[in-house]
């Protein structure tokens, strides 16, 4: 029995040692990773970039004082150009071209208003002539009216005045194409019917009546 206890108990140990140091193993490796780590975190954040090298800045800044000189002398250029030589051609084309046509343009343009007011003047001549005719023929017509008119006897002994108006429509030739009584007492309807039958046809002056014309006239009947 002691024997075997003994065995028991030398085994036991030597299982022990070997699990201690396998544990003791595994946690070394931990660390080495867990330092590994750090070391990779470390390094990438000191990394920097080199900085470009001098030469090519200097080169591109030359490059461009370069190119803004050849720029300025090219507006100079431009506007030694634009001041000298345009100038020269334009003053040549406004004497040539255009100052003689100017007097030609102004000669018509006074020709055709003097014209222009000639036939004004013409026309508006006509035109007064033309009322002036044919207010007198109206005036014709009314008094060819007025004689031929009747006081009807009724009237006479009753003692009745009046006014009666009347509208007629009459052709170019002085032809009656249209009558009508507007206002007027019954007295006075027929014989001032008659009265305008008789005055028509009543030939007007030349170019008095261009179209079919309406009148209204206004014809007395009085006593005394």
């Amino acid at each position: 029995m002691n024997r075997y206890i003994k065995s028991f108990v030398l085994t036991f140990i030597l299982y022990g040692i070997i699990f201690i140091s396998f544990l003791y193993s595994f946690e070394d490796e931990k660390q080495l990773k867990s330092s590994q780590k750090k070391g990779e975190q470390i390094v990438k954040f000191t990394i920097i970039q080199e900085p470009k090298p001098i030469e090519e800045k200097k080169e591109i800044i030359v490059k461009k004082k370069e190119i803004k000189k050849v720029v300025k002398k090219l507006i100079k250029q431009q506007k030694i150009t634009k001041k000298i030589k345009p100038k020269i051609v334009e003053k040549v084309v406004k004497k040539e071209q255009i100052v003689k046509p100017k007097q030609v343009v102004v000669k018509q343009q006074i020709k055709q208003n003097k014209s222009q007011q000639k036939n004004r003047v013409n026309h508006q001549d006509v035109l007064k002539k033309r009322k002036v005719s044919q207010n007198k023929y109206y005036t014709q017509i009314k008094e060819t009216i007025n004689k031929n008119k009747s006081y009807p006897k009724i009237a006479i002994k009753r003692g009745i005045e009046g006014i009666v108006k009347i509208e007629f429509t009459i052709s170019k030739d002085g032809k009656l194409l249209s009558f009508n009584i507007i206002e007027g007492k019954r007295v006075f309807i027929k014989s001032i019917a008659q009265a305008v039958k008789n005055s028509f046809p009543l030939t007007p002056p030349k170019d008095v009546l261009t179209a079919n014309t309406s009148l209204s006239l206004m014809i007395n009947y009085r006593l005394y």
